[in-house]
């Protein structure tokens, strides 16, 4: 009998160990699900930076600023010049 009540309590302490391995298991499901949910936050910001990618490539460039400020100085001065010659 004794030996029975052993047995038993073998496979209570193996049940209970097992359990406990399937509980933690299943307090990592909520992560899983938060994780499903960030990648999909992640795929929608990827999007909207591509856009925003397009628009800033579309602007322009350093050197561009530079060169157009330049570009109409000389023209402006070039018109003023041409026309002080000829009102003299």
């Amino acid at each position: 009998m004794e030996q029975r009540v052993a047995r038993v309590k073998d496979l209570l302490d193996r049940i209970d160990r097992r359990l406990s391995g399937i509980e933690k298991d299943l307090s990592v499901l909520p992560t899983i699900t938060d994780h499903a949910a960030l990648k999909a936050d992640i795929a929608e910001l990827k999007g909207r930076l591509s856009g925003l990618d397009h628009r800033l490539a579309s602007r322009p460039t350093v050197w561009t600023i530079p060169s157009i400020t330049f570009t109409t100085w000389a023209l402006g001065s070039g018109i003023l010049i041409a026309a002080s010659k000829n009102l003299r």
